[in-house]
């Protein structure tokens, strides 16, 4: 049998034509410097926002009238505070804000362009000394 493989005459014209031979460089030569690869980073967007809108804050209205009314028929703090609805139960101080509001209330307040102040339970000496008392602590 014959080995030989019988290829096209131009097949076998580019085969012969093309030496095969390792490209030589000169050792001298430096081979050029790889580029970087720069990665492009993107520059956020600003975000533009909204402006916020505030809502104006909206206080209940102090009800003197009948807090005035309660004090003078001697209910206690608790029950004129829980009537009102300023007794804060789940704090470690329920009736704080409702003293503050009364604080305000023994200094005097306007009620239908009237100034009307609370009276106190105690005596005025007493009252003196527990105020005197108080600065003394605070100094």
């Amino acid at each position: 049998m014959n080995d030989k493989v019988v290829l096209p005459a131009a097949v076998a014209q580019k085969e012969e034509a093309k030496p095969v031979v390792p490209k030589m460089t000169k050792a001298s030569e430096p081979k050029p410097a790889a580029k970087k690869v720069r990665k492009t980073v993107k520059k956020a967007k600003r975000k533009t926002t909204k402006p916020t809108v505030r809502k104006p804050i909206q206080r209940r209205a102090f009800p003197y009238q009948q807090v005035l009314k309660m004090w003078k028929a001697g209910k206690t703090l608790e029950k004129i505070a829980r009537a009102v609805g300023r007794y804060q139960k789940d704090t470690d101080d329920p009736l704080h804000a409702f003293r503050v509001s009364l604080t305000r209330f023994h200094k005097g307040v306007r009620i239908d362009g009237k100034l009307v102040k609370l009276p106190h339970r105690v005596s005025r000496k007493t009252l003196k000394l527990a105020v005197k008392a108080g600065k003394k602590a605070a100094a």
